[in-house]
């Protein structure tokens, strides 16, 4: 199988490598799985974004600040190796139970030759400080998977109980279930959340009409404090909710998580959402303009979905006070979200009160409104 692109609209990855410029080409060697053996012996496959290639100096893999240059030498172009600790010039000793691996990739500038270049890939796992995977049991591994191709915001690191050395990575036998009930800022459950929402998870949550929900999950997500809205073929909308925060820890295989979300932040969109569905559904051919919170408090949005015939075409969001005088104009460039922070055009706040916002297009007016800022 090929690596795995999951596909959704958010993502708050778990990743934990950095490459500087990571698409120019320069070689860097990627952490792609870890497996332990009897008496803590490892053995790990390694990934060639690019191909091995031959203006890598040397690959040098730091394993709690000891460090040790790969022997192994690959034929031009290779994508997977796999190594051992005996592949390195002085055996390395990886923890099972938690530790931190750094891989060094050092190349020569083909262009510049006195130019070297050197890139960075890391693991933390177990309970290592930092970590963003557990401890791989015996029988299981620590894989990389990708949401998406190859991005460096879309590495997940996650515990499998089917390892695959030497060959691509795939999901099968990685995701977990995490489940609970949501509930409002009153300790209510919430019944009314409909379509898709996600926590920046590897997939959408299913929400049932009693509050509760289901969600497959591969890896501790970093910073779980909103839940997003995410609805297909509504590219341009974007909303979320806060939530209290939350940890997850230890995520493994075939396991169920039993976690409730709790709303912090009312729900400022969700009869939104409903609206733009309604209106793409019936109205698919019509331009859409929404414009949410209202009231609202320094800051609202205009949701805006151009039909096909107008894309391309220049507009603009024109806002007015009630004396009808001209406050602000803000570019509008095909199907998007914009917002309004009150402000006039030389930057000052407006007072609270009405105001009103038209939307033009190849100086044409097609469609006006109302709003109401209160502070």
């Amino acid at each position: 199988m090929k690596k795995i692109i999951l596909l959704f609209t958010i993502l708050i990855g778990s990743y934990s490598f950095v490459w500087a410029n990571p698409i120019d080409g320069t070689p860097v060697t990627i952490f792609s799985e870890l497996v332990f053996g009897s008496n803590n012996n490892w053995t790990m496959e390694i990934y060639f974004r690019y191909g091995y290639d031959k203006s890598i100096d040397s690959i040098v893999f730091d394993v709690s600040n000891i460090k040790a240059k790969l022997k192994v030498l690959y034929s031009e172009g290779t994508h997977i190796g796999v190594i051992t600790s005996d592949s390195l010039t002085t055996p390395l000793y990886i923890n099972q139970d938690g530790d931190r691996v750094i891989i060094y990739t050092y190349s020569t500038n083909t262009d510049v030759p006195t130019i070297k270049n050197v890139r960075t890939d890391s693991l933390i796992f177990g309970n290592y400080p930092g970590a963003t995977v557990g401890k791989p049991v015996m029988g299981y591994s620590i894989m990389r998977i990708w949401t998406s191709d190859y991005s460096d915001y879309g590495a997940l690191n996650c515990l499998t109980k089917n390892p695959s050395l030497g060959i691509v990575n795939d999901t099968v036998g990685l995701s977990g279930t995490m489940k609970g009930h949501i509930y409002d800022m009153n300790k209510n459950l919430v019944t009314n959340l409909r379509g898709g929402y996600s926590l920046g998870l590897e997939d959408i949550l299913s929400i049932n009409l009693d509050g509760s929900y289901t969600t497959k999950i591969f890896t501790t997500p970093l910073n779980a404090d909103h839940l997003f809205a995410n609805y297909d073929n509504l590219e341009a909308f974007s909303g979320q909710i806060k939530i209290g925060p939350f940890e997850l820890n230890d995520i493994r295989p075939d396991t169920v998580v039993a976690q409730d979300i709790h709303l912090i932040d009312s729900c400022s969109f969700c009869s939104i959402l409903d609206a733009i569905k309604n209106n793409n559904s019936s109205k698919s051919n019509e331009l859409t303009l929404i414009n949410y919170p209202n009231p609202f408090n320094l800051s609202t949005n205009f949701y805006i979905k151009i039909p096909n015939n107008l894309n391309g075409k220049q507009g603009n969001i024109n806002i007015y006070n009630v004396n009808g005088k001209l406050l602000r104009t803000i570019p509008v460039s095909g199907s998007s979200t914009i917002s309004w922070d009150s402000k006039d055009m030389n930057g000052r706040i407006m007072p609270s009160g009405i105001y009103y916002y038209r939307l033009v297009i190849d100086s044409q007016t097609m469609k006006n409104g109302s709003m109401i800022l209160l502070k």
